[in-house]
């Protein structure tokens, strides 16, 4: 088949590499953002390095313009596959290829249609999620599935260790039904509307802490938003305080929610919550140099009885 993926990510560049390896398909076109928006998308990569073997990149900033609608219809291509791509894809585009414009999306649809997916899977707690291989459709992940697979959010995971599952999980998907899309033999199963939730998108003011939750769901709440994304924070002294990891512990709390309870080298800044305290590991004060949290509180005066929050 002569593909073409739209996609500016690290999923992109792991199914790039899964279909590269798998070498039956002909990859004629890779859509990618342009540079500047580096630092406006999660995840993004440069696909610079894949001009070297052969590919063809187009960066660009608007899918849906109509040049770049055009210069797709004039390429032909059999299947379109959609990894990672915020915007919406027009009706134009989805309609172009033999065999469909095809998406992944991190969870098992039609549970979770949205964006955030992941990071909202961890911050509700839930112990599995997975990848939905489907058909685009003009409604969001409303698509006719294709397959899917399931996988663990472990208590160790934190949102970068979770997409790496997710990333892996739609390589092998595609790897897995690249032949019944090559052959029409796909079996399209269409999801129930009785049975959709909707996740929100997220912005970094988001990430603002609230100390009367409690500790597992504060801890959820961190691993959720840490690095490559904006951070879940805090005040401190009166300071943007950006918090990116944790641990839960069985200490509990006989003080107010944000409260220090004690700081302990080599270990961090233990803080009362709802119920037991969290324990704080890596932190980092507004835009400076994140740390070890009991080496933050060493350089910067802090002292049990401090607060965080307002």
């Amino acid at each position: 088949m002569r593909i073409i993926i739209i996609g500016p990510t690290l999923l992109t560049r792991n199914c790039i590499e899964a279909l590269l390896k798998n070498g039956k398909d002909k990859i004629i076109a890779v859509y990618t953002l342009q540079d500047s928006f580096a630092t406006k998308k999660a995840r993004f990569e440069n696909m610079d390095d894949f001009k070297e073997r052969g590919l063809n990149i187009i960066k660009i900033s608007d899918i849906n313009s109509p040049e770049v609608v055009q210069q797709i219809k004039d390429m032909n291509p059999d299947v379109i596959f959609e990894l990672g791509w915020s915007q919406i894809i027009c009706p134009e585009i989805l309609n172009i290829s033999k065999k469909g414009c095809i998406g992944v999306h991190a969870s098992l649809l039609p549970k979770n249609r949205g964006a955030a997916s992941l990071n909202w899977s961890i911050i509700k707690g839930e112990k599995k999620t997975g990848v939905s291989l489907f058909y685009l459709a003009e409604k969001p992940d409303d698509g006719e599935v294709i397959a899917q697979k399931e996988f663990s959010i472990d208590d160790r995971d934190d949102i970068s260790t979770l997409h790496s599952k997710s990333d892996l999980a739609s390589a092998e998907l595609i790897i897995e039904n690249i032949d019944d899309i090559r052959n029409n033999t796909v079996k399209k199963l269409v999801q129930n509307p009785e049975e959709v939730t909707y996740t929100k998108r997220r912005k970094p003011e988001d990430g603002i802490i609230d100390w009367n939750l409690s500790s597992s769901d504060l801890y959820n709440w961190i691993r959720a938003q840490t690095h490559p994304f904006p951070g879940a924070f805090s005040k401190l002294k009166g300071k943007k305080i950006f918090i990116w990891s944790s641990e839960k512990t069985d200490k509990q709390s006989d003080k107010d929610p944000g409260y220090i309870s004690s700081i302990e080298s080599k270990k961090g800044i233990f803080v009362s919550t709802k119920d037991n305290q969290i324990l704080l590991k890596r932190i980092q004060h507004g835009d400076g140099i994140e740390m070890w949290a009991d080496d933050f509180a060493e350089k910067n005066e802090i002292k049990t009885g401090d607060f965080f929050g307002d």
